[in-house]
């Protein structure tokens, strides 16, 4: 009896009735879905039992703009691909063009023309200490003040300095520590010296005891 049923599920999941015609890709905004298609293509026609999940995973893990993803089977015919996208968190010059990078350094993408939608990283590699300080800083800034950022720059990790988009006033961080309480404090300094019509050197690395200087 268990010999026959398991024959039957058998030829169930092998049989045409149970094999691959259709791919559904979720998540996809920046990656061209055809690519992604492509990489399940020579899976069409095969019994969802058999389908080689490792070719899958080998030609999505080389389009460096998808961070992780994820497969799922909806029988009878099709498998889904939920991926998740590298987001750029800044950009870094490369001779005469810009690289996007993501908080892991990986670079997902080179243009012509410096972005405005994220701020320029003024280091030298992103291999150092003072990248992994500014991108820490960077994630734990809330999207109000995030996206106002123009320019970061750093030496070491209690050096991250920042320069707001419209104003000449420089921000000293310091390290990432402290990070939402600075960006609280630095808001409130930042509406203070806009009335005063000069620039100002913001230190917020301390945000029990800031001091302003007048640049």
């Amino acid at each position: 009896m268990l010999v026959a049923l398991a024959l039957i599920v058998t030829g169930v999941v092998m049989s045409p009735l149970m094999t691959l015609t259709t791919v559904v890709v979720k998540g996809r905004t920046d990656v061209a879905e055809k690519i992604i298609t492509g990489a399940v293509a020579d899976q069409i026609g095969k019994p969802l039992a058999l389908l080689d999940y490792d070719a899958i995973r080998s030609r999505l893990a080389t389009v460096t703009r998808i961070q992780s993803f994820s497969t799922e089977l909806q029988p009878p015919h099709t498998i889904v691909v939920r991926i998740v996208e590298r987001q750029p968190v800044g950009y870094m010059a490369d001779g005469t063009k810009w690289n996007l990078v993501d908080a892991a350094g990986i670079v997902v993408d080179t243009v012509a023309t410096p972005p405005t939608s994220v701020p320029l990283f003024a280091v030298a590699s992103t291999t150092d200490l003072a990248f992994s300080a500014i991108t820490d800083t960077l994630v734990a800034l809330p999207d109000s003040f995030r996206r106002d950022i123009a320019e970061v720059s750093a030496k070491t990790r209690d050096s991250v300095t920042i320069m707001m988009r419209g104003t000449p006033n420089r921000i000293i961080w310091g390290s990432p520590e402290r990070t939402p309480l600075k960006a609280i404090v630095a808001q409130r300094a930042l509406k203070i010296v806009s009335k005063n019509g000069r620039a100002y050197e913001i230190d917020v690395s301390a945000p029990d005891n800031i001091v302003l200087r007048p640049i």
